[in-house]
């Protein structure tokens, strides 16, 4: 790990300011995160982090940083205790603060003083409404833009709010209630959705599919699946805007509900990687003015609105394309088999707990044996839009 952890031999032997000086008034309130346990071995401090498995040796800066986090501080507290013992900027705080939290070693709480919640969008996740909060500045604009095609109603289940924290390094804050995630400003887009999709991810009662939806006129979805670059956003937007009848339920995950044999796609922001920029630039507005963004993985991305979005509603499965882009090929439609189909997403599908019930597999494979399965080999996307509209006859 970085930002304080070593791999050789160090100590906690810091002395800490008087706590009782500090303020309980600094939000948001850091924290160690959950399962996250400080050891001695062998008289030497360590920290185990359940999250990533990982045993950690700390030297002096990081046992202080722990020893602080222990029992819980405000966010300027420990901006002012660690620049004065340790004479780190604020930048610096920010920056291990950032990096700790990435590595799910702390969490942050307490949404009382934080910044006047400006706009805010609700996304429908199954039987959830979950409530995106930005801050009313140039930056929470900029961070709702993606969000544009989402209702903005008052009430719901559950709320997720991004907060500016201030610093030199542009600290902002993620929180969903429960918990919160630090992360520069620059890099909070990502952490955002990630965290609107783990809310939507922990209901138990549904099978989560990573594909691409389109909604038909008669209430059916046509799902497009695929290994990363097949380009499923791509050729479902393009369909989406195109004259045919076809809506853009959602780009990336669907919810399968087992008890009903029904699906729903989380309308989610378009998740638009460089490669398909220039493809998409003149089909999706607002597209060359949105930031571009450096998630995690390395992968450069820009969110946008759902164009030509459909209404978030439980949909019986028309079909599913198994799409396999191939630069210089023409465009075909194959039949696949729905045992080969069900594998398929399976294999990047999700399920709470890690493991499918029989319960679950049944009405699984039933919705896919009711369904037109098949492969889509492509190059163009343009070109195969109109055999993806050709499965509704």
């Amino acid at each position: 790990m970085h930002g304080g952890f070593v791999s050789g031999t160090g100590g906690c032997g810091t002395d800490l300011p008087d706590r009782e000086e500090r303020s309980v008034a600094d939000a948001p309130l850091l924290h160690l995160a959950s399962g996250v346990l400080p050891l001695v071995i062998d008289d030497r401090p360590v920290l185990f982090v359940e999250a990533t498995q990982r045993l950690n040796a700390l030297n002096g800066s990081a046992g202080m940083l722990v020893a602080l986090l222990a029992d819980g501080i405000g966010l300027a507290d420990l901006r002012r205790e660690l620049g004065g013992t340790l004479g780190l900027s604020a930048a610096e705080v920010d920056a291990l603060l950032v990096d700790w939290s990435a590595q799910r070693v702390i969490s942050a709480s307490s949404e009382a003083s934080l910044s006047p919640a400006g706009s805010s969008a609700v996304l429908r996740a199954g039987a959830l409404d979950i409530a995106i909060v930005f801050p009313d500045d140039a930056w929470g604009r900029e961070l709702a833009a993606p969000y544009a095609h989402l209702p903005q109603q008052h009430g719901a289940d559950l709320r997720v709010i991004a907060a500016e924290l201030g610093g030199d390094n542009d600290l902002a804050g993620i929180f969903d209630g429960r918990a919160g995630t630090l992360v520069a400003r620059e890099g909070a887009a990502p952490v955002l959705r990630g965290m609107v999709v783990d809310l939507a991810l922990e209901q138990d009662a549904y099978i989560a599919l990573h594909a691409a939806s389109l909604a038909t006129p008669d209430g059916e979805m046509i799902l497009l699946i695929g290994a990363p670059g097949a380009g499923k956003s791509t050729l479902a937007t393009l369909a989406a805007v195109s004259p045919g009848p076809l809506r853009l339920a959602g780009d990336d995950i669907v919810l399968f509900d087992p008890r009903t044999g029904l699906a729903m796609g989380l309308p989610l922001p378009l998740t638009i990687k460089r490669g398909s920029w220039d493809r998409l630039v003149e089909t999706v507005p607002g597209l060359a003015d949105s930031p571009s963004i450096l998630r995690a993985d390395g992968q450069w991305l820009r969110y946008a609105p759902l164009p030509s979005p459909a209404v978030p509603a439980w949909r019986r499965l028309a079909g599913v394309v198994d799409l396999r882009r191939e630069d210089g090929g023409g465009t075909r439609l194959v039949a696949q088999s729905p045992v080969d189909c069900l594998g398929r997403l399976l294999e990047e599908g999700f399920v709470r707990g890690g493991r499918c019930t029989a319960v679950q597999m049944r009405a699984l494979a039933r919705m896919v044996d009711g369904a037109r399965t098949c492969t889509l080999h492509y190059a163009e996307a343009g070109q195969a839009v109109p055999v993806v509209e050709a499965l509704l006859a």
